[in-house]
């Protein structure tokens, strides 16, 4: 690992301040990170050319310190020599130490004065010890040292009263005066509780090794994990501090002197517990994430690439696990296990936010009227719920649930019971493109995806959709496209045999009651012309949208240009994405969105051409011009042929915007005016107040 030196390295190995204070009031803020990485980088990097198992040396250290802290509490209790040891205190992970280099760190380690200044200064001598070796290692190594010299102490007590040996080496290292210190309080904040500073350090160092074991990772998957890694040698350094300040005070109990001050070694406590409590956030934030890719990795191998068990398969997707809650049954509101319902059937999942429109939810429902004839498919609803902010979770959290359960009553089939955590989310977005509108995702009983998002089918056909399957979706696109898109929004009894008898037919609409009200004046006009009567050249003409009943209602719904739009994504998803393969009259219409006026020239349902208003009244209004034609040509080639002449004079490109679908869409679209490939975008709109899908 290599990090950058900081811009104004300090050279000198004491900090000013230090120097000029005195020991009482020498603080551990003192040493900022700022200034802790400048000394340690003006000499040291990152160098592991000489390797050890870090694991196995904490295991060692652990056992070590907590096997002598056992002894320490038998003094306590006046139990001497009589501990026993359980067979996992007797398994010892084996290491081959560098007894040179572990002798000059405890040399390091032994008879120095207390304070923070001598404590810095003595951490940076054992790192030039440790230069070869990474940082973990040097904080593990230096913990070895620590352990062993401190080990030998109460291993020697333990046997002093059986052993004459162990008992004059008692004497020698003066382990007497060490016993009348183990009730003092800043013995135990040093070691034997839970949360010493040695204990603190050696947890450090376990989150160490768990945090380098993620490294086998993308650090680009795990957010956190690189900048972590980048304060292992910061964290290396302040654990390395607190062994050899915890070993000066041992000393100053052997050596019968004066040690570290309280306040000096309650901020080395602080400094530790604010150290674990980041590693531990960071580990946590780290786990979340790896679940995430570890089950990201799964869906797509079981999914993708190697198809299992659907039951196995859709408790993953939603709760990352395989024994998830049961479903709720829509029909009889009763709890069904995962098991139970998809067992040997196929599976229409639909995906969607809270936001799902009513009008999707009607056409589900007629499928799923349809389907469950045969019971070969059940369908189940994956509602995706917004985690809300805190400032308002109450609230939203509340409308939220009244939203699902209003939801939840207008649906017969299977409901995931509410959440606000998908665990396949990464799934979903990047393999299955979840965005907000909603995804509908078919997959037999393998899990093998036979329709990647056929809520566009549902929508363009309904029922007629079934089996989902590209070889029934080849079949519906053998149709002319009007009769999937365009007839269905029309309330015209004798439309029918109008296109059965393939009559020349002008499907018109549009915003502006105006351009409506002319094209209608302009078409009576023709039709009264005494040259058409004469020739028997008739046309009908059919409003898009407008209902018997209705007189004045110049709008269409949002659902007839979703319809047109799903027709484009689906024919462009089957016959591929490049210019000659594309729909282009469909494109063309759907510009005509925002437009005052459009219609669609047909003979039966077959369209010959899709109109701005404003050409289509110039045509209209031209009649005179053309209607000679009519000689020679039928009454739709004659319109089509002054169209395209209009066109070439008054030529309008035209540009859109593909509204948030889920699933494919098409990433190049040729201009539905000319053969150009039109260009690409990107736009960004704010998704304040509503659900972030």
């Amino acid at each position: 690992m290599s990090l950058s030196v900081p811009n104004n390295p300090i050279a000198s190995l004491h900090h000013p301040k230090l120097s000029t204070s005195t020991k009482d009031d020498q603080s551990v803020r003192h040493l900022s990170d700022n200034t802790v990485t400048g000394h340690i980088y003006t000499k040291h990097r990152e160098d592991d050319s000489v390797k050890i198992d870090v694991d196995n040396y904490i295991a060692l250290v652990e056992s070590i310190i907590t096997t002598a802290d056992r002894i320490t509490e038998t003094v306590t209790h006046g139990t001497e020599g009589r501990l026993i040891f359980s067979d996992d205190f007797l398994k010892v992970n084996a290491v081959d130490p560098p007894l040179c280099t572990l002798h000059k760190v405890s040399s390091q380690l032994s008879c120095k004065a207390p304070g923070i200044e001598q404590a810095h200064k003595t951490t940076l001598d054992i790192l030039d010890i440790l230069v070869s070796y990474s940082w973990e290692a040097k904080a593990v190594l230096t913990l070895t040292a620590f352990a062993t010299e401190y080990g030998d102490i109460w291993h020697l007590n333990h046997y002093s009263s059986l052993d004459p040996l162990a008992k004059s080496l008692s004497m020698i290292k003066r382990v007497p005066l060490l016993k009348k210190q183990l009730e003092g309080m800043k013995y135990r904040q040093v070691l034997v509780s839970p949360n010493s500073l040695i204990y603190s350090c050696l947890r450090a160092m376990k989150y160490i090794t768990q945090l380098k074991n993620f490294a086998k990772y993308d650090t680009k998957e795990l957010s956190v994990l690189s900048s972590v890694l980048r304060q292992i040698p910061l964290v290396s350094y302040w654990i390395i501090h607190i062994i050899v300040a915890a070993r000066i005070e041992i000393s100053s109990y052997l050596n019968e002197t004066e040690g570290q001050s309280q306040k000096y070694l309650n901020e080395l406590a602080e400094k530790i517990n604010s150290i674990l409590d980041t590693l531990e956030n960071h580990l946590n934030t780290i786990r979340i994430e790896q679940e995430e890719i570890d089950l990201y990795r799964w869906l797509v191998d079981h999914i993708d690439n190697f198809p299992t068990e659907l039951t196995l398969v859709v408790p993953k997707l939603i709760e990352g696990k395989v024994e998830a809650k049961p479903f709720i049954d829509g029909s009889t509101r009763l709890q069904v296990s995962v098991e139970d319902a998809l067992r040997d059937k196929n599976v229409i999942l639909l995906i969607s936010g809270l936001d799902i429109s009513d009008e999707d939810i009607r056409a589900v429902d007629l499928v799923y009227n349809e389907v469950r004839k045969e019971d070969k498919y059940k369908i189940v609803w994956i509602p995706v719920v917004p985690e809300h902010s805190l400032e308002h979770s109450q609230e939203e959290e509340k409308e939220a649930r009244k939203k699902y359960e209003y939801l939840s009553s207008l649906m017969k089939w299977y409901i995931v019971p509410y959440t606000t955590k998908i665990a396949g989310w990464r799934y979903l977005e990047e393999n299955w493109q979840l965005r907000q509108d909603p995804l509908v995702v078919v997959m037999n009983s393998q899990s093998r995806v036979e329709f990647r998002n056929a809520i566009h089918l549902i929508r363009v056909w309904g029922t007629e959709a079934i089996p989902f399957t590209n070889g029934r979706t080849h079949a519906l696109l053998e149709k002319n496209w009007p009769e999937s898109t365009l007839l269905k929004f029309i309330e015209q009894p004798r439309l029918r045999s109008w296109v059965n008898q393939d009559r020349t037919i002008i499907f018109y609409g549009g915003k502006d009651p105006n351009w409506i009200q002319q094209f209608e004046e302009k078409v009576v006009e023709i039709k009264n012309d005494p040259y058409i009567k004469e020739k028997g050249n008739t046309f009908e003409i059919v409003r898009v949208g407008k209902k018997i009943n209705e007189v004045n209602d110049y709008t269409l719904t949002p659902r007839f240009w979703i319809t047109q739009w799903g027709y484009f994504v689906i024919k462009s998803q089957i016959k591929g994405s490049s210019a000659a393969e594309t729909t282009e009259d469909i494109l063309r219409l759907i510009s005509y969105e925002n437009e005052n006026g459009w219609a669609v020239l047909s003979v039966g349902s077959a369209p010959l051409l899709v109109g701005r208003g404003n050409l289509i009244l110039g045509v209209l209004e031209d009649f005179n011009k053309w209607k000679r034609t009519l000689n020679i040509k039928a009454f739709p080639d004659a319109f089509k042929d002054y169209f395209n002449e209009l066109n070439l004079k008054f030529h309008t490109c035209e540009r859109m915007t593909l509204p948030g679908f889920s699933g494919w869409i098409p990433m190049i679209v040729n201009c539905p005016e000319c053969p150009r490939f039109m260009e690409t975008g990107i736009s960004f709109k704010c998704n304040h107040g509503r659900p972030e899908l």
